[in-house]
């Protein structure tokens, strides 16, 4: 696998390829700790036929597996270690977890066996802050000989900038020389119109966010206080469970006219996943 990556070239703007991009590490952490998933589902799935077999003794572990599997649940040590650490992703229904895991595999391959994806899946990340961290990095790189602006940029100097693209992720074509396009994420209690953040239509929690391009920026260069004054700064959480655990970054979304104070009343976040 490292050879592999060896061969992948980073984005225009950096000199150095493969293990010394920093996205192509985090993708190597990705792999490597995917690959630990497999062999853990491999493997109770092999002990549960070897065992209704009777090749093997019927360990409690296994009639666990058993029974979650029965129920349509993911068994636990598929996403807790015995320490009760996450070790994979969190979904109720077994059907559920599973093509996560599919659709996990299928951004990770085409990354590591073509090229880097235009746009990112971010629920499909065992670590998102991991991932915004490597692009912080790209970005801090591209601007440590003074770049356009003439002023080498630290890692300590810059901050998360984000815009949103009205475009579905099919049509992103071409990939960024700073920053990503990240597709994938649901609105709760707000909707996403032209002018920025809307009134969720009748009956509806969660609506898609479309393509959200993320980068990094100096300090410096950081929105002034009056467009402050019309953004809604949108905490982004991994699963619907809110807690400080689970919260990855935070997104600017343009509130034209109501003012951020009317969304965070509302409770209004950005969420991975909506199970």
């Amino acid at each position: 696998m490292r050879e592999i990556i060896k061969k992948t070239a980073g984005p225009k703007g950096l000199a150095d390829r493969g293990m010394a991009v920093p996205l192509n590490v985090f993708l190597f952490q990705e792999v490597t700790r995917f690959q630990g998933v497999l062999l853990t589902v491999r493997t109770t799935l092999s002990n549960i036929i070897e065992a209704i077999d009777g090749n093997i003794i019927m360990t409690p572990d296994i009639m666990d597996a058993i029974d979650a599997i029965a129920d349509t649940k993911a068994p636990t040590n598929w996403m807790y270690d015995a320490s009760g650490a996450e070790i994979a992703w969190v979904l109720p229904g077994l059907g559920a977890w599973v093509t996560s895991m599919l659709e996990r595999y299928t951004q990770l391959n085409n990354w590591l066996r073509t090229s880097r994806p235009n746009t990112f899946w971010l629920t499909g990340f065992f670590n998102p802050q991991g991932f915004l961290t490597a692009m912080k990095q790209e970005v801090t790189r591209m601007h440590k000989g003074g770049g356009k602006d003439k002023e080498s940029w630290s890692l300590d100097d810059v901050v998360y900038h984000s815009i949103v693209k009205d475009r579905e992720y099919e049509m992103i074509k071409d990939i960024q020389s700073e920053g990503v396009y990240i597709h994938g994420l649901f609105l709760e209690g707000a909707r996403f119109a032209k002018a920025g953040l809307d009134d969720p239509e009748p009956k509806k929690l969660f609506a898609p966010l479309p393509i959200l391009y993320v980068t990094a920026i100096n300090k410096k260069k950081s929105p002034d206080g009056e467009r402050m004054s019309s953004t809604y700064s949108c905490p982004v959480y991994k699963y619907p469970k809110r807690t400080d655990r689970y919260i990855i970054f935070r997104v600017g979304l343009p509130c034209e006219g109501s003012g951020p104070q009317r969304w965070k009343l509302r409770g209004v976040a950005l969420l991975c996943s909506v199970e």
